[in-house]
């Protein structure tokens, strides 16, 4: 399937509509408007698949019915669709606003409490040496101090007083030594080990914030960049088919392809009628009886077939209509053809033994010249019929 067509499915999904209608869309958007007949042969769908979802298209303002002989349906430009789509390209931008702002508080609160904790552990450390350093003197000084006193008060027998005052002096400054230097190795290893916390944990968190923001916002513009892409690709399938425009060329004839594709055209034209219509076929059950039930009372319907003992219910519903449907029997009929309110008509040779149905050919017209023939040959069968 093209790329236009792809495209033009993505913008079509904000529709909610189906796969059938969607092909159906694909197939008209640029041409002119198409008879029912036409649209199943565009689409290769059945003629009662393309007629839902005609409606389903009429029903999302999609295409619009222009009435005539035959009814014709013009797809429109789904400006109310491209507009849902650059809503939701907008959504998706403040949403990734949001999202970053969100993510940027969030490593914000992560940063506060890991820097609390920090200062915790901090004031921990600074704790334990401070416990530490005042161990240490209270062991130092005591053992000092005692080692000293009694060494002074066994010297105060033994020397002078001026020996005495000398070796205090220099015992004090010693311990003075001890003290200073024991406490400032202990404040410097604190102190390399704090640095050290400091390092790690900081360059951790960092890390930490830089990749829970690149990775969210790789993803996010990954996200809006595929649903900006996917919007220019609608927009240029809409400018493809735009140039694909056709020639106005007036309905005059067309050549229908495969039996149901001309069953339903011929159902297509029945449901248009509006005062006349004649059948000719082979059977009764070409047409259902239910399309002939929902024409207005007024409507002078005319069949001729050939009649078979299943097909009398068939013929009861059908004479439930009242004075206005007249019903005549003919064998081997191995034509199948409609007109309708002289304005359009369609014909089929219809062989002995269908072996193929897709190789039979019909033909739907809105010439005059050829419906007034048509009309002539299918009223001096009927004519020539039996009645029932």
């Amino acid at each position: 399937m093209p790329s236009h067509i792809e495209s033009l499915k993505h913008l079509l999904k904000y529709a909610n509509i189906s796969e059938n209608a969607m092909l159906v869309y694909s197939a008209l958007i640029g041409l002119r408007p198409r008879s029912l007949g036409e649209i199943v042969n565009l689409t290769g769908l059945d003629h009662m698949t393309a007629e839902r979802a005609v409606k389903e298209l009429i029903v999302a303002k999609l295409a619009r019915e222009i009435p005539g002989r035959p009814t014709l349906y013009e797809a429109l430009p789904p400006y109310s669709l491209m507009k849902l789509q650059i809503e939701e390209l907008i959504n998706s931008v403040r949403e990734f606003e949001s999202d970053l702002t969100r993510s940027v508080r969030e490593s914000i609160d992560v940063l506060s409490e890991s820097l609390k904790a920090f200062s915790e552990n901090i004031s921990r450390s600074f704790e334990n040496a401070v416990i530490n350093v005042g161990e240490a003197l209270e062991n130092i000084l005591t053992e000092i101090l005692l080692d000293n006193v009694t060494r002074i008060l066994e010297d105060v027998f033994s020397k002078i007083l001026e020996e005495s005052k000398k070796n205090t002096a220099e015992r004090l400054a010693a311990l003075r030594n001890t003290i200073i230097s024991t406490f400032r190795n202990s404040v410097d290893e604190n102190t390399r080990r704090l640095s050290t916390q400091t390092t790690l944990a900081t360059q951790k968190l960092i890390n930490h914030i830089r990749e829970t923001l690149q990775e969210k916002t790789k993803r996010k513009l990954e996200d809006i960049i595929n649903l900006f892409e996917l919007s220019i690709g609608a927009i240029d399938a809409l400018i493809v088919k735009g140039f694909e425009k056709e020639v106005r060329r007036e309905y005059e004839i067309q050549v229908i392809r495969g039996l149901d594709k001309i069953k339903g055209q011929a159902y297509d034209i029945v449901k248009r009628t509006q005062n006349y219509v004649i059948i000719v076929a082979p059977t009764f059950d070409y047409i259902p009886a239910d399309i002939i039930l929902s024409l207005a009372p007024r409507v002078r319907v005319q069949i001729v077939a050939e009649l078979f003992p299943t097909h009398q219910q068939i013929l009861e519903r059908l004479r439930s209509r009242g004075p206005t449907t007249q019903l005549r029997s003919m064998r081997n009929i191995r034509v199948f053809g409609v007109v309708a309110d002289m304005r359009e008509a369609l014909v089929s040779a219809i062989p002995e033994t269908v072996v193929d149905p897709h190789r039979v050919l019909g033909i739907t017209t809105n010439d005059e010249a050829w419906v007034s023939f048509l009309q002539s040959e299918f009223s001096h069968i009927f004519m020539g019929a039996s009645r029932i």
